[in-house]
């Protein structure tokens, strides 16, 4: 962009410097070889002078004196952000230092980051795939019959399980919840996440069913209670 200041073309050449590192393949030196040659001239006020001229005969008009100094935030300058450049910042991505502003900025355990570096640096916490995936189902599916028929068998031997006349129900939901969630995390390897979070979610739903059905397939107050009370916290643990 003509327009870009001194401080993001800079920030935006270390971005790419890193992101193309040294790797050895060809393609990837030439890109580096070209991004050096166009920042020995863009980084260079006299040769970038030259450089606008040469691409348009008429006279630069800039907004700000060659001599004024930048707008500093403390200890930051304040630059038009890289993606959106009617919007000034004092941002950064802290892994390629690209000037981002709050509308691109992702918040990350490690600082605010632009798009790019955000999903690059995603949290293998909350990744779950492969085996880990299939042994997050498996134990969502187990779970969920093993805790449902013990649940079933639990209402009709306590009285007013099902009917929710006891608070023993809220505990029932409790336990749910604190059992899913080590289940999960032994099956996953104690990750987090929507999708950890979402099957347990799931089992307790596959539970419920199964003690309804145990119970003559009547939806009693009790088991809304505890399947609410169990949803509630294996979320909270695992979100």
């Amino acid at each position: 962009m003509p327009s870009a200041s001194p401080e993001v073309i800079e920030a935006a050449y270390k971005g790419l410097t890193k992101k193309y590192g040294e790797d050895a393949d060809p393609d990837v030196r030439e890109r580096r070889r070209f991004l050096d040659e166009a920042y020995s001239i863009l980084g260079n006020a006299d040769r970038r002078a030259e450089y606008d001229q040469f691409r348009n005969p008429a006279p630069v008009v800039t907004e700000t004196p060659p001599h004024e100094q930048p707008v500093r935030l403390g200890h930051a300058s304040v630059v038009a952000c890289a993606k959106h450049p009617e919007v000034q910042t004092a941002l950064k991505c802290s892994r390629c230092n690209t000037p981002i502003c709050p509308r691109c900025l992702v918040q990350t355990p490690v600082g605010a980051r632009c798009k790019e570096c955000a999903n690059m640096a995603k949290s293998p916490v909350y990744t779950v795939t492969g085996k880990s995936l299939w042994r997050a189902i498996a134990a969502a599916i187990i779970g969920g019959v093993v805790m449902g028929v013990i649940w079933g068998f639990a209402s009709q031997i306590v009285v007013g399980l099902a009917y929710g006349i006891s608070f023993v129900t809220i505990f029932v939901g409790v336990g749910l919840g604190y059992a899913f969630s080590r289940i999960m995390e032994f099956a996953t390897g104690r990750k987090r996440g929507r999708v950890v979070s979402g099957l347990a979610m799931g089992g307790i739903l596959l539970a419920t069913g199964i003690q309804v059905i145990m119970g003559g397939g009547t939806v009693f107050i009790g088991s809304v209670i505890a399947a609410g009370v169990g949803l509630y916290f294996a979320y909270q643990n695992l979100k």
